[in-house]
């Protein structure tokens, strides 16, 4: 029954899908993270050990510095000894506000005052004093000088300048300024290598920025007065200007007020209007009386007139004529109408009422030249008035430019009086100005440098050591593009791994670790040898191989290495073996085993130069025979595809046990994949962590294409200590290793 396994169809696939399968093939889970860190140890503690000392050697290089903070308020209360409004208002404390105030605690002119305060520009620490040997050197050492021409020619005053400059920058390099909180209070925070520096400077440039904000207030307050004062000088012209003008006006027109401020042209005419209303009034009332009495005198009833009434004479006269009326009521009881008596009485009544009829026409009279008179009054003041309305209307028209002139007086003249009293305001708050913030914490002197803090970076240092040697671990397996267990070999190729062959150290020759098999036959070396054994048997349990090809994607895997101790252990299990050289272009196996004075070989005998048994050659260590190969051919593959070729191998299996040919490596050349049609089973080796799984999977879609009976991959020359561990564990790998008699 066979058992061998030859390369799935997948490593037929185009070029892409190969390549891209080794960087999917690789997960890591928390078993290989571990195997990682137990493998990688020595390079994750030595890169830990290199920050450390670079750590070391950068903190106590560095130097010190010494941090402090000022504590700045800015504060809305006002002063309130003069209950005016400032020139400038307060400052409000909203976000913006504050980041505008943050912005001139850090600008140049505040900071140039500080410097110049404190001769900062004098101070070594900020640029002062002439330059250091070391700054010259790094200036003519920076590439950046050599492409940039000559210097510019410079004047002192550019010099001065570009110095000052300087100062400022390292100034602000060690100046931090932050809003604290939601609260109006600015933190000023600055960093020297010098204590007293830090406290000075920080503290004076909390002193510069309240200082600022009274200058400022100063300025604006003087400014403010300045102009107030130019402002009234022109005003009060103006002022004398426009009440000139209206005084000039007025008596251009004629124009005159009486004490009230009103026109006496007006006043008159209220007061003629008045008369004539009266007077009009009057004429009525006359009018009426007239019309009234002329009325009852046609009526016979001028008695009933009232002026009659009331008129003396003709009540005398009335009294009389009652008198007269009652002697007559006496006498014409006694006498007769005819009596003397009676008739004097008649003739006296007659002569009475004649008297009273002529007083009445008298008082008729008198009313109508009432009458007359009011109506001559009236018609009187109506022509005044007119006249008067006339002049008032010519005046009226006057008054209107007067208005104007006077509306422009009194507006100037406000203006006037309110640039004076703003005017005495500002000059009395010069003497009472108060800055908007205070200093409500001073810098305080540190008692230890705040930068670097050797305990949070060694705190930090470790962890991130450990950190970066385990990144460094991670990208170590990474960029290892070879095989580290069996595991991923199956996966990846769909092929056995027949063995695991460790790498002997302190070797320097090949033919020195196939000499394990037969020096040391019970090492580690030797186990794995009888494993290859093992898995070719087993390869095809129905038909046992006995033609054996060795080959690699690259050179360097070991294969030669392989091929001499396979031979050399079946020969010494009593095996008929032949190994044979099949690499016409780089032959090692003569070398190998020491055979230095082979002088005919494997190209000899396909040549028809020598007979078979004059090449053959035995092994010095084993009874296995050797059929070397001594010089190159020119045509390899032509010698190797040949029929003399053939020949060789089948009379070689046919009077033998095992032939094991040592073939080229796959992907240089293709003289292997001439071979292969001619071995029962092929031994892929693979040198662990070393070959790149991009040529493994090359040499194994080369192996599919041309249907080699591939029987299983050799991982060879494998670091036991980590392929145990990446493959066992680490316990486990001290367990076997107590079998071995290494």
């Amino acid at each position: 029954m066979t058992i061998q396994r030859n390369i799935p169809p997948e490593f037929a696939a185009t070029e892409r899908e190969a390549d891209t399968q080794p960087h999917n093939e690789t997960v890591f889970d928390l078993t290989d993270l571990l195997r990682i860190i137990r493998v990688r140890q020595r390079l994750i503690l030595g890169t830990a050990a290199a920050v450390l000392i670079v750590t070391a050697i950068v903190l106590f290089n560095l130097t010190p510095l010494y941090q402090v903070k000022a504590l700045v308020l800015l504060d809305q209360r006002q002063n309130k000894i003069v209950d005016v409004d400032a020139v400038l208002s307060g400052l409000p404390t909203d976000p913006t506000s504050i980041e505008n105030q943050i912005q001139i605690l850090r600008s140049r002119t505040l900071l140039g005052r500080v410097i110049d305060k404190l001769n900062l520009d004098q101070d070594p620490e900020f640029g002062g004093g002439s330059p250091s040997l070391l700054s010259a050197v790094t200036y003519y050492v920076n590439p950046l000088h050599w492409i940039g021409g000559a210097a510019p020619v410079s004047d002192g005053k550019t010099d001065k300048q570009a110095k000052r400059n300087k100062t400022i920058d390292r100034l602000l390099n060690n100046l931090t300024i932050t809003a604290q909180g939601r609260s109006s209070a600015i933190m000023i925070t600055f960093e020297s290598a010098s204590a007293e520096h830090a406290q000075t400077i920080a503290n004076t440039i909390a002193d510069a920025y309240v200082e600022d904000q009274l200058n400022a207030k100063f300025d604006a307050t003087q400014k403010a007065t300045v102009w107030l004062a130019d402002r009234i000088q022109q005003l009060s012209g103006q002022v004398q200007a426009a009440e000139a003008a209206v005084q000039e006006y007025k008596a251009q027109n004629g124009l005159t007020e009486t004490q009230n401020g009103s026109s006496l042209v007006d006043q008159q005419l209220g007061q003629l209007n008045g008369q004539l209303i009266n007077a009009r009034a009057a004429l009525a009332e006359q009018e009426a009386k007239y019309a009234r009495v002329v009325e009852l005198q046609k009526s016979g009833h001028a008695d009933d007139v009232s002026q009659v009434v009331v008129s003396p004479l003709i009540g005398q006269l009335r009294e009389q004529e009652t008198d007269l009326l009652r002697q007559q009521a006496e006498f014409s009881s006694k006498y007769g109408p005819r009596h003397p008596k009676m008739l004097d009485l008649a003739n006296q009544k007659r002569n009475l009422d004649a008297k009273i009829d002529e007083e009445v026409a008298r008082v008729v009279e008198t009313v109508a030249n009432d009458v007359a008179v009011a109506r001559a009054q009236v018609n009187s003041l109506s022509g005044s008035l007119n006249q008067l309305t006339g002049t008032s209307n010519v005046e009226n028209k006057a008054r209107i430019r007067l208005k104007e002139l006077e509306a422009t007086a009194t507006s100037s003249r406000s203006l006037y009086e309110a640039f004076v009293a703003r005017f005495k305001e500002s000059q009395g708050q010069e003497g009472i100005q108060t800055p908007d913030a205070r200093i409500i914490s001073h810098a305080e002197l540190p008692n230890s440098p705040s930068f670097p803090d050797k305990k949070l970076t060694f705190g930090v240092a470790i962890p991130a050591g450990l950190l970066l040697g385990f990144l460094f671990a991670m990208l170590a397996e990474r960029l290892d593009a070879g095989f580290r267990t069996v595991s991923q070999i199956e996966r990846l190729l769909g092929i056995p791994v027949l063995t695991t062959m460790p790498e002997i150290p302190g070797l320097k020759e090949t033919g020195e670790a196939a000499d394990r098999v037969v020096e040391s036959p019970m090492s580690s070396f030797a186990e794995s040898v009888r494993g290859l054994q093992m898995g070719l048997i087993r390869s095809n349990v129905d038909k046992r191989p006995k033609v054996i090809l060795v080959t690699s994607s690259v050179p360097d895997e070991g294969k030669t290495t392989v091929s001499i101790s396979l031979g050399r252990l079946a020969a010494r299990s009593g095996q008929k073996v032949v190994i044979v050289d099949g690499d016409l272009r780089r032959p090692s196996v003569a070398n190998a085993i020491g055979l230095t004075d082979a002088k005919v070989g494997v190209v000899e005998v396909l040549s028809g130069e020598n007979p078979l048994d004059q090449c053959l050659v035995k092994d010095p260590r084993t009874p296995a025979l050797v059929l070397p190969t001594h010089r190159s051919a020119s045509s390899a593959p032509d010698l190797l595809g040949s029929v003399a070729m053939e020949n060789l191998i089948a009379g070689l299996k046919s009077h033998n046990d095992l032939v094991i040919i040592d073939s080229a490596p796959l992907l240089p050349v293709n003289d292997t994949k001439v071979l292969a049609r001619l071995a029962d089973a092929v031994v892929f080796v693979v040198r662990w962590e070393k070959t790149p799984r991009e040529a493994v999977v090359n040499a194994a879609r080369a192996l599919s294409d041309i249907n080699a009976p591939v029987a299983g991959v050799a991982l060879a020359r494998a670091n036991f200590d980590r392929f145990h561990y990446y493959s066992y564990g680490y316990q486990d790998y001290y367990g076997y290793n107590k079998y071995y008699a290494d």
